[in-house]
């Protein structure tokens, strides 16, 4: 329905307005001077600013998982305060408790990366934390970071201190006597050459550094450590790795271990006297605070993996093999020492290792943790540990000997999200290393979506999940190198049986795939034919079709890819191979089938290639945009929503070393493509694209460490962060009957926006200076609280109808919002709206207007703040802006779970109507009552004011009194009242005798009421 507008109509300008990504800042620019102030960015006002005139209340809900967490790079603690944490996320940001891990605060989410490699808390000030950014575990989703960070007031804010290329940080150590003197151990970007590898050394808190210790463009830190008692004795290792889409390297002839004897200022290799012959891969290190000539390496190598000295470094001795500590040297490789038992000994890998002999044998640990481990804090006593894995954090007050995992930090890391069309509907994601998770999108409790609301669907590393089209209780789920490439499984919730329905069942993990017929992607995708919900595509270097659910499988193309012999590989080298399926290359990453057009599909491939059917899979074109290079990642195609020649694609080529954003367009099916990057970050690659499928000009941008959109087909681009924190953004969607805008991060879990009109006419708002935006039908769910649990809860929608406005200038008056029923009654008034320039958005409970307050009883006991819920129908909201009223309508419909018919619904309100209007009538008797008291001076006039209020109501003047003393007429109508209101359904027959009953007691004390307040006029 149009907007319909009353009343005056003041004189409005459309102005259009871009948000232009800068280095660390937005600018706000007036299209018209957009070229003219460009060089003025440096000086902009922060994101914040720019963000509160237009999209004003809009903002992200966290919808979790926190159940399973995400992968940590870094933990730090203190011996000064054994409640006080940090942890930092491969993908999350940095994480503060201050109650030893019972809850966490976000405290780098304004931060423009949110990839955290090193952490350390100054040993002299608590309040000092340096944070060394990008994730130093460098499998195929790490995520890069932007130098050094410090915080002096303990994470409430944050300054940026240099070493911006450095790329991914290992390790910041920082002097136990000095916070400002500091060194960092960089290991630079995993993907091509950078100098800006190597030790670097600060003395005046990060205004400059130097750097110490540099041995050629392909060789960082992986690790450091010193002698606790004399810093100036450091041990670190050097590290030549690289990695690609396809292949990674571990290990070069100018890896080893150094030492330094100066403080980090001077370096010596340490070579032979016990070390490994030959080449060395990544190196961990830790020194024995209890004894600094103990220092133990684990040192990937081909003649062993852990190595000890006894003497400083001067002399080694091999001590272990056990594949058990280091089971993938370039995802681990860390080692950590008890500080009062130098025999006492971690490792963290696959799983978390102990030794109490030195690190001669090794048992298996960390019971109740989540697995793949990372990181590693321990306290002076030996007795308190936090460590860092692919599921969170965990702590030790014993030794290691058990440990909790709290399970509280939404830090997931999402690579592709699917929905349902239930009520409400589901959100289906999978995670890095936490399998496939689903959700409601909307937990009917008002405690959140809880993580007991959170179904598990599969294990391992979940990548692609879809409930079934047409039946949402078949959950499809694709799971990235579990077992063997190009897993798909279906799980029917109903019966709880799983059912392996991959279409090729060769291991290609551990051998070279050069010579099978079918490769797949570590995201191998999943896609439905949007005409036919039965029709279902799989990715492999071609396409699988199915019509049965799996049980068959077709192919309807070639091989897609380059297929590029040389790239068909196994992965590692040249110490040791890693054959995970994770570099496996020449393959499907996007299969997208036009909702326009049956049989139009496109394709996009890992080896970056657009391919293009459109006779449902009988001949293929290679429609590749010229111009791209070769081996990019076309990780999205998205065909259009309004022209089936036209489609939008993005290419990604970090994984070559280029972090530019690339966004094609094409209006005739592939045969040209244009660039539609303008404004965005030169520097954050783009990893999702979605064009709007109700306003064909706005296009959705997800980017290596923001949101972004477009109102004009990708001509300009603003930001739509809004209070999203920093996070790579994998997959966006837009739910086809809510109109919720939905996004998967990799670090962050899952967000919302919920509906997403104003959005779609923003433009149109703009213009009119004062806008109403058509609300969504609204739904009288029932919500019932199950548990007081509310740790970690993803964040409901507003409950009830939701309210979106837009004026280009905040009201002179307060705006009012009244709720107005078929009969033209005003149901409910709201005040106490916002009022700001932009976008402001409010919701209705869908309850009516409360019954008046007593204002003389206990602020507790003053009456409730609500009343009765509507009757489920069509309803206006008339919203007066200033000298304008605006009017919508929208209807309230009944919780689709219930049974009740449209007259029991009426039965329900009408009684709950009776009872607000005698409850508003029996407070506004004590009002007057209340006055009389403090007007009448006679003794026996006094008394029957005071015997009268005491038929009223039993005053309780705190909550407990009420059961020790009778209920009077009040407490008897709030009592049914609340016995009514306990569900939605009609009123029982009790509940209407003890309604009839209280009508005949109202009827006669306001009668005496009325007679009393004559007398005493």
């Amino acid at each position: 329905m149009a907007q319909q507008v009353i009343g005056p109509s003041p004189r409005t300008a459309k102005r259009m307005h871009y948000c232009l990504w800068h280095g660390r800042r937005i600018v706000r620019l007036r299209a018209s001077l957009a070229a003219a102030l460009f060089a003025l960015a440096a000086i902009a006002p922060p994101a914040a600013a720019c963000l509160a005139a237009s999209y004003g209340d809009l903002r992200w809900r966290s919808i979790g998982p926190a159940q399973s967490g995400g992968r940590l790079g870094a933990v730090a603690g203190t011996d000064s305060d054994p409640y006080l944490y940090y942890v930092g996320a491969a993908g999350g940001g940095v994480w503060k408790t201050k109650n030893a891990g019972d809850t966490w605060q976000p405290v780098f989410d304004t931060q423009p990366v949110a990839s955290i490699g090193a952490i350390a808390i100054a040993p002299s000030n608590v309040n000092v934390v340096w944070v060394g950014t990008g994730e130093a575990n460098p499998r195929n989703d790490v995520s890069a970071g932007d130098g050094v960070w410090k915080t002096a007031d303990g994470g409430k804010h944050w300054s940026h201190r240099g070493l911006d290329r450095t790329s991914q940080i290992s390790r910041v150590l920082v002097d136990p006597r000095d916070p400002n003197s500091v060194l960092v151990g960089a290991l630079g970007d995993p993907f091509r050459d950078d100098i800006s590898r190597g030790v670097y050394r600060t003395t005046d808190g990060g205004k400059s550094w130097r750097k110490t210790l540099y041995v050629g463009p392909s060789s960082g830190v992986s690790d450091m450590d010193w002698d606790p008692r004399n810093p100036k004795v450091i041990y670190a290792g050097i590290w030549q790795y690289r990695r690609s889409a396809w292949f990674l390297n571990s290990g070069g002839p100018a890896d080893g271990l150094y030492r330094s004897s100066d403080g980090g200022s001077t370096w010596r290799r340490l070579q032979g006297h016990g070390l490994p012959g030959g080449l060395m891969g990544r190196i961990g290190l830790a020194v024995a605070p209890s004894n600094p000539k103990r220092v133990y390496a684990l040192i990937q190598s081909k003649q062993g993996l852990l190595w000890r000295s006894d003497d400083g470094g001067s002399n080694w001795h091999w001590v272990s093999s056990n594949t058990l500590i280091n089971q993938r040297p370039f995802y681990f490789s860390h080692i950590f020492v008890d500080p009062r038992n130098e025999n006492h000994v971690f490792a963290t890998s696959v799983r978390l290792a102990e030794s109490n002999d030195g690190g001669k044998t090794w048992f298996r640990s960390g019971a109740g943790t989540k697995g793949d481990h990372h990181a590693m804090w321990i306290a002076a006593d030996g007795r308190r540990m936090a460590g860092g894995d692919d599921g969170g954090v965990a702590f030790s007050h014993d030794g290691g000997a058990t440990w909790q995992w709290n399970k509280n930090l939404t830090i997931g890391q999402f690579y592709h999200i699917g929905y349902d069309q239930q009520r409400p509907y589901r959100i289906c994601g999978g995670e890095q290393d936490d399998g496939s998770w689903c959700a409601p999108s909307q937990a009917l409790n008002s405690s959140g979506i809880l993580a007991r609301d959170w179904l598990k669907i599969g294990g391992g590393d979940g990548t692609w999940v879809w409930p079934d089209p047409l039946d949402p209780q078949i959950i499809w789920y694709a799971n990235g190198g579990e077992d063997y490439g190009g897993s798909l499984t279906l799980l029917d919730l109903r019966s709880e049986q799983k059912h392996d329905i991959s279409p090729y069942l060769r291991d290609q993990n551990a051998i070279a795939i050069a010579g099978l017929p079918f490769r797949f992607n570590w995201e191998a995708p999943l896609a439905f034919s949007p005409q036919d919900g039965r029709v279902a595509y799989f990715g492999g270097n071609v396409v699988f079709k199915t019509t049965d659910r799996g049980e068959n499988w077709t192919v309807i193309s070639p091989d897609l890819t380059r297929n590029d012999k040389s790239h068909q590989r196994l992965s590692g080298g040249p110490i040791t191979v890693d054959g995970t399926g994770a570099e496996t290359s020449d393959t499907i990453l996007d299969i997208a089938p036009s909702a326009l057009a049956p049989g139009l599909i496109w394709v996009g491939t890992d080896d970056g290639l657009v391919q293009l059917s459109r006779d449902g899979g009988a001949h293929w074109a290679n429609v590749t945009m010229k111009g791209a290079g070769d081996f990019g990642r076309v990780a999205y195609v998205e065909p259009s929503h309004s022209d089936p020649a036209a489609a939008f694609a993005l290419l990604d080529r970090h994984f070559l070393g280029d972090r530019t954003p690339y966004i094609f367009a094409t209006s005739d099916y592939g045969a040209h493509w244009r660039s539609i990057t303008n404004a965005l970050p030169k520097d954050q690659f783009v990893r999702s694209i979605r064009q709007d499928p109700r306003n064909p000009a706005i296009l959705y941008a997800g980017l290596e460490e923001s949101m972004w959109i477009s109102y004009d087909t990708g001509s300009h681009w603003e930001s739509l962060q809004l209070n999203l924190p920093t996070a790579s953004v994998r997959d966006i969607l837009v739910h086809p009957r809510d109109n919720d805008l939905i996004v998967a991060t990799h670090g962050r879990s899952i967000w919302v926006l919920d509906d997403i009109t104003a959005l779609q006419e923003l433009d149109r708002a703009r213009a009119a200076g004062a806008y109403f935006f058509a609300p969504r039908d609204a739904y009288m769910y029932a919500q019932w609280t199950p548990t007081n649990e509310r740790a970690g809860a993803g964040e409901n929608p507003p409950y009830g109808a939701i309210f979106t406005y837009y004026q280009d200038k905040p009201a002179k008056r307060p705006p009012a919002l009244d709720i107005v029923d078929a009969g033209g009654h005003v149901v409910r008034r709201l005040n106490k709206l916002p009022n700001g320039a932009g976008l402001n958005r409010t919701a209705w409970d869908l309850t009516e207007n409360p019954p008046r307050p007593w204002q003389g009883a206990a602020p507790w006991n003053r009456g409730p703040d609500y009343g009765a819920e509507v009757v489920p129908g069509n309803y206006s909201a008339r919203l007066t802006l200033g000298a304008r009223t605006l009017q919508r309508t929208f209807t309230v419909k009944a919780d689709p779970r219930a049974a009740w018919s449209p007259a029991q619904y009426e039965q329900r309100h009408a009684l709950l109507n009776r009872l607000d209007d005698q409850y508003s009538q029996v407070d506004g008797a004590l009002n007057d009552l209340d006055g009389m008291i403090k007007r009448t001076r006679g003794r026996r006039a006094l008394a029957e004011v005071y015997a009268l209020r005491a038929r009223l109501t039993s005053n309780p003047q705190n909550s407990q009194d009420a059961d020790f003393l009778a209920d009077q007429l009040r407490e008897r109508i709030e009592s049914l009242r609340s016995s009514v209101s306990t569900g939605l359904g009609p009123p029982t027959r009790a509940q209407w005798r003890e309604a009839e009953a209280l009508s005949v007691l109202f009827k006669a004390a306001l009668d005496d009421y009325r007679r009393l307040r004559q007398t005493l006029r």
